[in-house]
């Protein structure tokens, strides 16, 4: 088995600088760039070879629940002709959140309803309800939480270890460098000490020999031309 980490196309929020930054949503759209690298991120996997000639050959693709990851993902699964499957465990670290006249409030998240309005051709976990599927009294998430999802996304990739599944996540930045460290044991890590860093659409290619993963290569932008990448 090998996995793909896939960070999402550039969002909103990723476009705002120090001085925009008050403009932050809690989950936010792509820009006009980000859709742009979505659709090139598409059409590389479907129809480009990985190393030595091989073809990605993606048998599952999952989605972290936030908008900007169920947008990357539409295409690709257009283009694999796969289903996604949404993973609300691979959210970005720190969850749905906003701050507000020095106030932070946390949010639920798309409600069933409005994600499969949107996203027909999505699967979703019986967890995502018309609530939403993020816990709005958490505010922003705590490290020791965002860890455990890592662990826990960890443990569920090295027990499908033996097979021959080739697997895609899309997730974000924050998140697949914890889930980095999760992987090759690197947890608990002091928080923004060194982190394993995706650019937008960035892959990351790990081969699993039993249980035993393998980081094969890391933040790959090859399908993007020079004025499509961004941080």
């Amino acid at each position: 088995m090998h996995v793909y980490l896939i960070r999402h196309a550039q969002s909103e929020n990723n476009a705002l600088s120090e001085n925009t930054a008050h403009r932050r949503k809690a989950d936010p759209d792509l820009t006009e760039l980000g859709y742009r690298q979505r659709d090139v991120l598409a059409d590389f996997l479907a129809s480009a070879t990985d190393v030595m000639d091989e073809r990605f050959k993606i048998t599952h693709l999952y989605s972290s629940a936030m908008y900007r990851s169920l947008l990357t993902a539409q295409p690709l699964g257009a283009g694999l002709n796969l289903r996604p499957q949404v993973w609300p465990d691979l959210h970005e670290k720190g969850g749905l959140w906003q701050r507000r006249n020095g106030r932070t409030s946390g949010f639920n998240g798309m409600s069933r309803s409005s994600m499969l309005n949107e996203f027909p051709d999505f699967d979703l976990p019986d967890t995502i309800t018309e609530t939403g599927w993020y816990d709005a009294e958490l505010g922003i998430e705590p490290e020791a939480h965002s860890n455990f999802r890592a662990i826990k996304v960890a443990m569920a990739l090295r027990e499908r270890g033996q097979g021959d599944d080739v697997i895609a996540l899309i997730s974000h930045a924050g998140f697949l460098d914890t889930l980095l460290k999760a992987i090759f044991e690197q947890l608990p890590s002091r928080p923004n000490t060194w982190r394993y860093y995706h650019d937008n659409t960035a892959i990351t290619r790990i081969n699993y020999k039993g249980s035993r993963p393998i980081l094969h290569y890391m933040n790959r932008l090859e399908h993007l031309p020079a004025d499509l990448r961004s941080f």
